[in-house]
């Protein structure tokens, strides 16, 4: 969840000298790494995925296509175009994001860059309590402030196999097809 070693509080505005940064050796094998990301709004947030992109100033390159950011709301434009281009999925919490800081992922410039976009729950203090109220959620948002710039199938997709893709459980879960659960 915290792949800096940073559940203590330490937080950094630059540079990479976070207490321990999870190696990209150490995820080569698994099928899917889901870290929570840039979950904020300051110059923080931002470097987080700064020393999760690259290796310089220490940090570790772990924009890789089995990784699926959680969060990501403190990303620019050029953070999601990497993240598209490194076939890097964002999951999206909208609900949880909004409460906590007061803005969200910008979703819509993330899917028009080519990132797969999941949608999730987070958890229950300040999100949603399922994922049908996530996609509620996600569904008033694109109505009211992104001029339904994702059609609902987009945002279905989203909540299925784009779920199912980001996460590595496409082959049982995701459609609803023969042999699928």
């Amino acid at each position: 969840t915290f792949p800096l070693g940073d559940s203590s509080g330490t937080q950094l505005a630059m540079g990479c000298a976070y207490p321990k940064i999870i190696t990209s050796m150490s995820i080569a094998s698994e099928d899917a790494f889901l870290p929570h990301v840039a979950e904020g709004i300051n110059a923080f947030a931002e470097n987080e995925f700064l020393c999760m992109s690259s290796t310089a100033n220490g940090g570790q390159d772990l924009v890789l296509p089995q990784s699926a950011f959680i969060h990501s709301v403190g990303l620019k434009a050029s953070d999601y175009a990497v993240m598209a281009q490194k076939s890097t999925a964002l999951i999206w919490s909208p609900r949880s994001n909004i409460t906590l800081y007061g803005d969200t992922a910008v979703v819509t410039e993330a899917s028009r860059l080519g990132a797969l976009v999941a949608l999730g729950t987070d958890w229950m203090p300040t999100g949603s309590m399922n994922l049908l109220r996530e996609l509620q959620c996600a569904d008033s948002l694109n109505k009211k402030y992104y001029n339904n710039f994702f059609s609902d199938e987009q945002l279905w997709m989203m909540a299925t196999a784009n779920g199912a893709a980001a996460t590595a459980t496409d082959d049982v879960i995701g459609v609803l097809a023969k042999g699928k659960v």
